[in-house]
C-alpha cells in the first residue's frame, strides 16, 4: 500500500494521469448491480446506485467546471470520498442526513432519499459567478439586492443563500429564486424555510470548523431529499472543495488590501486556468497539464488529510470497481 502522496509525485505526464484516475464502474460490475435490482444513475462526477431503499454513490476521478467535463485528477474519488464521509459524520450532529457508512474508500453507504431538484448554495463572500454577475453591474442575484461599492472577494454583510435548478449532468444550472423554486413545485414553503435554516447552520459549523485549520469556507452548496416519510434530509456531498471555495485565513486581508485573489483550495484555480485561455463553458474544452491536475490534486489531498489528520493510502484495488454486498 502507497500513499496518495507517493503516487501523485511520480505522475508527469497526461498518460500516467489517466492511469491513475478511476473513470467509472465497469461494465461487468454495472451488470451485476442492475442484476440485483439496484438501478445506476450517471452525475457529473458520481455514478448513483439505489434501490429506493439503499444508495452507493461511487466517486470518479473525473473534473467539471463550467458545466463541462475537463479532465482527470489522480484519485480525487478517493480524496473527496474521505472528505465527505467526515463532514456527513460531523454535521451529523446539527443536521439530520443520508451516511450509512464508507464500505471502500470511493465509495459512500446512504439512506435512499428522493432528491429535491435544486442546489442551496450558501455565499459569504463575493465570489465566483455573483462576482462576475456584480462586475458587469448587476445587484439583484437570486433576488437578493447586494450593496454597492462591494471589492472583489469581499466578506458580505451576511451569508445568503442563492438557489439554482438542479439540471442533468452537464446541462448548466440555472439561478432562481426561492420564489421560483416554490411557484415551481420544486418544494414547499414550509420545506424551503427548513433547508434554509438547516444549510445556514451547516455554513455555521463548516466555517468554524474550517476556521480552526486556518481555512475560510467562502461558499458552498447543499442538496436535500426527502425520505420514504417525507422528511427532509441532506444528501450528496458536504464542505468538499469540489463543491465549496476555501481560502487560506492567514494571507486574506494582505492579498484583499493588495487587491489580488485570496490563496485558493479549491478548483477556482482551474476555472481561472480555464478563463485565462478563453474558455467559460463554450467551445472546445482547453487541454489542462498534468501538473495543473495533479496540482489539485495535492491541494484536495491537504485539505482531506488536514481535517481528518491521517495520511491516506491506496492499494491495487482501489481504482477498480467495487460490487457491494446488497444484503
Amino acid at each position: 500500500m502507497s500513499t496518495i502522496n507517493e503516487k501523485l509525485n511520480n505522475i508527469n505526464n497526461t498518460e500516467e494521469v489517466r492511469n491513475h484516475s478511476y473513470f467509472g464502474i465497469d461494465e461487468n460490475v454495472r451488470g451485476q448491480i442492475k442484476d440485483a435490482g439496484f438501478q445506476i444513475a450517471e452525475g457529473k462526477v458520481r455514478e448513483i446506485a439505489h434501490d429506493r431503499k439503499t444508495t452507493f454513490l461511487y466517486h470518479t476521478d473525473k473534473l467539471t467546471a463550467f458545466d463541462r467535463y475537463i479532465d482527470m485528477v489522480p484519485y480525487k474519488g478517493v480524496i473527496l470520498t474521505a472528505i465527505n464521509g467526515f463532514w456527513l459524520q460531523k454535521v451529523s450532529q446539527k443536521v439530520p442526513n443520508h451516511f450509512l457508512g464508507m464500505p471502500h474508500p470511493r465509495v459512500i453507504k446512504a439512506m435512499y432519499a428522493e432528491p429535491i431538484k435544486a442546489e442551496i448554495i450558501v455565499r459569504g463572500y463575493l465570489a465566483g459567478s455573483m462576482l462576475r454577475a456584480y462586475q458587469k453591474g448587476e445587484r439583484v442575484f437570486c433576488g437578493i439586492t447586494l450593496p454597492d461599492h462591494l471589492r472583489p472577494y469581499q466578506q458580505l454583510p451576511a451569508p445568503i443563500i442563492t438557489p439554482t435548478s438542479k439540471a442533468e449532468a452537464f446541462a448548466h444550472d440555472e439561478n432562481m429564486t426561492a420564489e421560483e423554486l416554490i411557484e415551481g413545485g420544486i418544494c414547499r414553503q414550509d420545506e424551503f424555510a427548513a433547508i434554509s435554516e438547516m444549510a445556514m447552520n451547516l455554513f455555521s459549523l463548516g466555517q468554524e470548523i474550517y476556521g480552526e485549520k486556518g481555512w475560510i469556507l467562502v461558499d458552498t452548496k447543499y442538496e436535500f431529499g426527502r425520505l420514504a416519510n417525507g422528511d427532509v434530509i441532506l444528501i450528496d456531498e458536504v464542505h468538499t472543495p469540489d463543491s465549496s471555495r476555501l481560502w487560506v485565513k492567514e494571507s486574506y486581508q494582505e492579498r484583499l488590501t493588495r487587491g489580488e485573489a485570496p490563496e485558493m483550495l479549491d478548483k477556482e484555480n482551474v476555472r481561472r486556468y480555464l478563463i485565462d485561455k478563453g474558455f467559460s463553458g463554450e467551445g472546445d474544452v482547453p487541454h489542462v497539464p498534468a501538473e495543473v491536475l495533479v496540482s489539485l490534486a495535492k491541494v484536495y489531498l491537504n485539505v482531506a488529510q488536514t481535517l481528518i489528520g491521517e495520511e491516506l493510502a491506496v492499494d491495487a484495488q482501489t481504482n477498480m470497481s467495487w460490487m457491494p454486498s446488497f444484503r
